[in-house]
């Protein structure tokens, strides 16, 4: 009796992490048919009404919602003993599920998580390259690294590291189009944009000491991969507003110019780890955590390798 009531909520707390029928079958790798029975056998067991359903919407009852706090409860429990076995045996093994964004992960993550795998030869990488919000829970991604600034209150969020911005432009378009001396000239200049469903960065703020400017920029490419926004700007099409992990020896080469020498750039890029809220958090998530905060350093070492070429800010 007790295993059984025990799978009932587990399925249930799945369903209400989920909100769907389907995508807690999903994650249960099992039938819609067979959540439904679940379901229908724990409210008769029961005798309360913990779903309301209709054929577009899944709403909880205040018993439901009640009895969803006592599932967490248990699946947590669970959960923290699985991890407390798997620690005690220092296992740093198995696949991890990590949700990466596009750019940065690229540039940066895989890199790194190929050295930590040299160091743990048994952990295996599941990644997805995405630069939306996300609901991990329905994604089963185990972590989530991110710059994504609003995180939803059931996750934690560790800063791993944070990078800075600089306003750049290749030689050729400058010496085609001019050098701006203030950032209210950039109105004038064709700026290439980073522009996704959730974000565009078309809005540049600047200052000088007190001074603060703010401008609207323009330009005749909007694109939604970072890598993409550098490589048009490298090849003379525009003014960018780079994230510098996007850049290691474009000035050393004289593929790009900083510009606006007595102005700094206001925009920061935070770098997030998130993952679900629970008690103990397994051993092989700490690692990766740690390692990549350690790898990137404090300043991360993008900045610091940009530096002795941005001395004037």
């Amino acid at each position: 009796m007790i295993q059984h009531r025990a799978s009932q909520m587990i399925v249930f707390h799945t369903l209400v992490m989920t909100g769907s029928f389907t995508l807690a079958a999903k994650q249960l790798n099992t039938s819609t048919s067979y959540v439904s029975k679940q379901l229908g056998a724990l409210e008769a067991e029961l005798n309360l009404q913990l779903v309301q359903r209709t054929t577009r919407t899944l709403t909880f009852t205040d018993a439901g919602k009640r009895f969803a706090l006592y599932c967490e409860q248990m699946f947590d429990l669970m959960h923290d003993a699985g991890a407390n076995m798997l620690d005690a045996r220092d296992d740093i093994s198995g696949t991890v599920k990590l949700g990466l964004p596009q750019s940065f992960g690229t540039l940066h993550i895989i890199p790194a998580l190929e050295l930590l795998q040299q160091e743990y030869p048994e952990l295996i990488f599941e990644l997805t390259l995405f630069d939306h919000a996300t609901d991990m829970v329905k994604e089963s991604l185990d972590i989530w690294i991110t710059n994504q600034e609003k995180i939803h209150d059931g996750y934690v969020a560790q800063r791993l590291a944070h990078t800075g911005f600089v306003l750049v432009a290749s030689p050729e378009y400058l010496l085609s189009y001019g050098v701006p001396e203030h950032p209210q000239d950039l109105v004038e200049h064709n700026c290439v944009i980073y522009h996704s469903k959730s974000r565009s960065y078309d809005n540049w703020t600047f200052t000088q000491g007190d001074e603060v400017v703010d401008v609207q920029v323009n330009g005749n490419f909007r694109i939604d991969l970072s890598e993409a926004v550098r490589d048009r700007v490298i090849s003379g099409h525009g003014i960018g507003h780079l994230a510098t992990y996007l850049l290691t020896d474009e000035f050393q080469q004289g593929k790009l110019i900083p510009l606006l020498p007595k102005w700094q750039t206001e925009q920061k890029l935070p770098v997030y780890a998130v993952y679900p809220k629970r008690k103990h958090l397994p051993a092989k998530f700490r690692v990766i955590i740690e390692f990549l905060r350690s790898h990137f350093g404090q300043p991360a070492y993008w900045d610091r390798d940009l530096k002795p070429w941005l001395k004037h800010r």
